[in-house]
């Protein structure tokens, strides 16, 4: 009899374990909101890409539109203010966290002088960017990441911003795990919304991480993805990896997951730390970025290229073209 008490308590625990394992999975995973998807032409039906990606001739439009504004805005036109906003997930007793990065043109708070002088005083107390994008901010003074006080940042709903973060999904594309439609590239730094679907955007908090000049939203998207997400899919040698291929697929809820994303953009991308608020078992990852040479000494230091975009029609498709964040 202990012997068949014993053997219903291990049956009872592998249960008990699979039952968490699968709660766990549903909970910690953040699967990307529901987004349209259609089939590629190029490929078998189980490849599939997001609508209202950024393709080559939308590259041109970006490209011509970039222009016009840079020539409209009053001053600082290629500025940017990069943030990182973090959710809770439901049902996780708010210990485990999903981040976003946002981009947001200086331009944005025009409108908002008060909420500019804030920003502005946060910048001051940063650590300055790291050029060799090293996480190790101890040498150089200043804090990693500031908090901006919700009662401001709640205020700004002018639609400027890029929206960039990651989730699973069913889907193998590259890059297909992070939605980059109207609604992601028409952000307002005061919405709630996040790309999975199970994040709890009334809990939302922000962060400013640094000032970037000249690295756009766009650029940081295209930096990750190569600015199409079946540009790698397609043509592996054009473009290199950055860290990750971001698929749906590639998905893991701790070694390649939404907040491994945001590390990649901040480190990879604009150089900026890749220390997070307090995230705990949510980030356990230390991104190591792609070597690659900088354009003005030759030195090697890890970054992420930036595909740059076609100018004429006869370029499109030339991928070969990149900048590098300096």
């Amino acid at each position: 009899r202990p012997t068949a008490t014993r053997a219903t308590a291990a049956l009872l625990t592998i249960a008990a374990a699979l039952c968490l394992g699968v709660i766990a999975r549903h909970n910690l995973r953040g699967d990307i909101s529901e987004q349209p998807f259609r089939s590629s032409s190029k490929s078998s039906s189980k490849n599939y890409e997001l609508l209202d990606t950024t393709g080559p001739l939308a590259r041109l439009h970006t490209n011509n539109d970039a222009k016009q504004t840079s020539n409209s805005d009053n001053g600082n036109s290629n500025e940017y203010f990069v943030f990182l906003q973090k959710f809770p997930l439901e049902n996780t007793w708010q210990m485990i966290f999903h981040t976003e990065v946002v981009v947001c043109p200086r331009s944005t708070f025009h409108d908002s002088t008060d909420f500019l002088s804030t920003l502005d005083q946060l910048v001051d107390t940063l650590s300055a960017p790291n050029n060799n994008n090293s996480s190790d901010d101890t040498t150089k003074g200043g804090v990693p990441f500031a908090p901006v006080p919700k009662e401001q940042w709640a205020q700004q709903s002018n639609s400027k911003c890029i929206q960039l973060g990651y989730g699973g999904a069913a889907c193998p594309t590259t890059c297909c795990g992070s939605p980059h439609g109207t609604d992601n590239t028409n952000y307002a730094l005061n919405s709630r919304q996040a790309v999975i679907g199970n994040a709890m955007g009334d809990a939302k908090e922000l962060f400013l991480y640094g000032v970037s000049d000249g690295v756009s939203g766009l650029d940081a998207y295209r930096a990750v993805c190569g600015g199409n997400p079946d540009n790698v899919a397609t043509n592996p040698n054009t473009l290199p990896t950055c860290v990750s291929h971001w698929a749906g697929t590639d998905y893991n809820p701790l070694t390649n997951n939404c907040n491994t994303f945001t590390s990649t953009i901040l480190k990879c991308v604009y150089g900026l730390s890749d220390a997070k608020p307090n995230l705990g078992i949510s980030d356990l990852v230390t991104v190591e970025c792609p070597m690659e040479k900088r354009r003005d000494d030759g030195m090697d230091v890890p970054m992420c290229l930036i595909p740059v975009p076609p100018t004429s029609l006869s370029d499109v498709g030339d991928e070969m073209g990149m900048k590098k964040v300096e």
